[in-house]
């Protein structure tokens, strides 16, 4: 075997680590065995290091996965010391290192400082990985393992200890954190100094992202490389020194090879150092020295082995990366520049001879604009399926910023650091990071979220473009030119095709928004009835935040679902948390409600029994309550029961006992029930249960709620009445999708889920 294929095979066995159930993993421990018999009996060497490193990685795997699933949430009095800093302005959260030396994610809520590499002590109760899961959405759990944490916890009451591991980077960080106290740009230099994003504000870090710009401010292979650059070029600088002194010693290193290689990768792992060798440092600093001795063995290799070396080595370090977004965006972007300089280098649209007769600076701009032309066409895709949006001024955002970083403001931060501020240069650093801003400022008013349609849309059009431009620059000839058109107008086609093919009648979703209710009734494809909105909460700097905004209007805009009318069952906030924000996103959405209560001025209509409406296929009708109030509460609670020609849906918000001994007797058989008041044992009677006869029952609930709901009698009474429960706190966002003569549930978290998708 060739070390060509041994690298494309080592990745692409690695890959179903992103797809595999646990208990699948040990298919691959299985499939390495294969490999290992199958190198012994052909005698290859090669073959049998690839099956050793496919079993010794999908062990580890499995492991991860066995000991996460054998944490049980306990209270320990225990010692914790501060690894890293995640968040410290709105709100603080951390990774903390226990004494056996795992890494825990840590909600800090104490009312000591949040000090990096201190020492605590504090009654924590460590509970096993678990996070809200919503179909498409962020899924935390799978960033939780790629960051190598396996519990999290809360800190309340916390005794901060004498003890600090003191390393030279935490007290380069406080140093430069009290010498910039003062700068407006603080969270931002600090940002681009150490990689550390906690002092970061929120509104700076927006502007980042509604321009696509953000990859500057996350320390990652362009940071190291420029840094390498800055190193390369000082000794290059030196050694010309070198060459006009008549001392033979410095002559020598005048005219080393090495000497501006070793300096420019010692200041690439300074700045990894500073960044606390972060996992995109690490990676960036692997690839370089990787070349280095590439060209120092005299080894030459072509970009694409370059990339397939360095790749398949990182994957063997850690296959846990693989689960990791930075790593995805770091390896396929460098697949974007080398498709795009090896298909349209620049000499295809100028000559070489035209530019050796611009200015420098014009060659320069040139040669930024190619590039930033090539990763907007090329890394689209990529950027649409991380981000799902596109800023209209991004390419013009990165023309000025991304070498308005790279050649001033990051050389400058790293001459601050290396000169201890001599000349003062924070300050100038904090100068450029505001005009940066300021600039950023009318370019990120552009940011569009896009939905599935309109991104398919505009990659059929990128795709045409790339096609066209290929042709044009290879002068082929106008069947060629035809022959792009026809593949991108059957690119596009190929959506509408999935869609016709998978597309239900109508849609019901109850989504995952913890101690909360949510839920949405999809009808003709893009429009959608939403019943409750979850909560929403206050962070430290006074912002509302709600799991509308984090969790249901996410779904809806990636679906191109629009919100036609919103009933709210009381005004609790669990359940009405998110309708100002559901309001402002879809302004012309009727709001319905048993209270007079007003949401963002809106003033809602009633839902009182009686009241009944169509939306497509579906009839919804109002049993409870029989007038409205000025607050709503549990009691309160407006019951609606969705039907269309063959299904019923009875949806009852936080309604009691005693509400459904008035309105039961007038519900007749039903298929789905929305449990009430998230399984409390003050719902869900016997007499609702033997007069409805619903075939499944869905529960919304957050994990370790402190009311331990869904009760567990309730459970067991709908279990014993043979009523399939689906409980969200478990298996997370649950969907029904209604065809013509069936129905088909789907979950967030199944038994065939990935492997860090799983209930721990």
């Amino acid at each position: 075997m060739m070390l060509d294929r041994f690298c494309i095979a080592l990745f692409l066995f690695h890959l179903p680590i992103l797809l595999l159930p646990r208990d699948w993993l040990i298919g691959g421990i299985a499939l390495g065995g294969v490999i290992l018999i199958y190198s012994i009996y052909v005698r290859a060497k090669l073959i049998f290091l690839l099956g050793m490193i496919i079993c010794v990685s999908y062990f580890h795997i499995f492991q991860v996965a066995k000991n996460v699933e054998n944490i049980t949430a306990s209270k320990q009095n225990t010692q914790f010391k501060i690894s890293k800093i995640l968040k410290q302005t709105d709100y603080q959260t951390a990774i903390a290192t226990l004494p056996t030396g795992e890494n825990i994610y840590l909600n800090w809520q104490a009312e000591q400082p949040l000090l990096l590499n201190h020492y605590y002590q504090a009654e924590l109760t460590l509970r096993p990985i678990s996070a809200r899961s919503n179909i498409s959405n962020f899924d935390r759990q799978r960033w939780y393992f790629a960051n190598h944490i396996h519990m999290t916890a809360t800190a309340r009451k916390v005794e901060q200890l004498a003890q600090i591991e003191s390393s030279f980077r935490t007290d380069w960080l406080h140093k430069v954190k009290a010498d910039t106290e003062n700068l407006p740009t603080q969270g931002l230099l600090l940002a681009l100094a150490f990689g550390e994003r906690a002092w970061l504000k929120t509104a700076d870090w927006g502007l980042f992202q509604q321009t696509a710009t953000a990859h500057l401010i996350a320390i990652s292979g362009l940071h190291i490389g420029l840094a390498m650059l800055f190193g390369f070029y000082l000794a290059k600088s030196l050694q010309w020194f070198c060459l006009k002194s008549r001392l033979k010693w410095l002559q020598a290193v005048g005219f080393s090879l090495y000497f501006a290689r070793i300096v420019g990768f010692l200041t690439a792992f300074v700045y990894s150092y500073l960044a606390g060798f972060a996992v995109p440092t690490v990676r960036a600093l692997f690839a370089i020295a990787f070349v280095l001795l590439c060209q120092y063995l005299r080894r030459h290799y072509t970009a694409w082995q370059l990339w397939w070396r360095i790749v398949a080595l990182l994957v063997v370090i850690d296959p846990l990366s693989l689960l990791s977004d930075s790593f995805w965006l770091s390896v396929l972007a460098v697949v974007s520049l080398i498709l795009w300089y090896q298909i349209f280098p620049l000499n295809r649209f100028i000559s070489d001879e035209t530019r050796k007769k611009m200015m420098k600076f014009n060659r320069l701009w040139l040669s930024l604009l190619h590039l930033q032309i090539g990763i907007w066409l090329v890394f689209s895709p990529v950027q649409l399926y991380f981000f799902e949006g596109v800023s209209a001024f991004a390419l013009l955002a990165n023309l000025i910023i991304v070498p308005l970083y790279s050649f001033l403001l990051v050389p400058l931060i790293l001459f601050s650091l290396l000169t201890d501020n001599l000349f003062s240069t924070w300050q100038l650093a904090d100068y450029l990071a505001q005009e940066s801003l300021w600039l950023l400022t009318p370019l990120s008013n552009a940011w569009f979220t896009l939905s599935y349609w309109q991104q398919w849309q505009l990659l059929s059009l990128n795709l045409l473009g790339l096609l066209c431009l290929y042709c044009k620059v290879y002068e082929l000839s106008y069947k060629k030119w035809l022959s792009a058109v026809t593949l991108s107008i059957l690119f596009n086609l190929s959506f509408y095709l999935h869609k016709w093919a998978s597309q239900a009648k109508s849609e019901w979703i109850m989504f995952d928004v913890g101690q909360g209710l949510a839920m949405a009734l999809i009808y003709e494809q893009n429009k959608a009835v939403i019943y409750d909105t979850g909560s929403n909460w206050q962070s430290g700097d006074g912002k509302i935040n709600s799991m509308a905004k984090l969790e249901i209007l996410p779904y809806l805009k990636r679906n191109g679902i629009s919100v036609e009318a919103i009933f709210l069952s009381h005004d609790d906030n669990d359940h009405s948390g998110g309708v100002v924000d559901l309001l402002s996103a879809y302004p012309n959405a009727r709001l319905i409600s048993s209270s007079k209560v007003r949401y963002r001025n809106v003033a809602p209509k009633p839902c009182i029994q009686g009241k009944s409406w169509q939306f497509g296929e579906w009839h919804l009708s109002a049993f409870y309550p029989s007038q409205i109030v000025e607050r709503a509460k549990n009691h309160d609670s407006c019951i609606i029961l969705a039907k269309n020609d063959r299904l019923q849906i009875l949806l009852t918000g936080d309604s009691g006992i005693e509400q459904e001994r008035r309105f039961a007797p007038n519900i007749r058989k039903i298929d789905f029930l929305q449990v009430g008041h998230h399984g409390s044992k003050s719902s869900t009677s016997e007499t609702l249960l033997a007069l409805a006869e619903p075939q499944f029952a869905f529960i919304s609930a957050g994990r370790w709620n402190p009311w331990k709901l869904p009760n567990k009698q309730v459970v067991e009474r709908l279990e014993r009445k043979g009523i399939e429960v689906l409980n969200t706190a478990k298996v997370g966002m649950i969907r029904v999708k209604f065809y013509q003569n069936s129905f088909k549930i789907t979950q967030a978290r199944d038994l065939f889920s990935p492997w860090y998708k799983q209930f721990y």
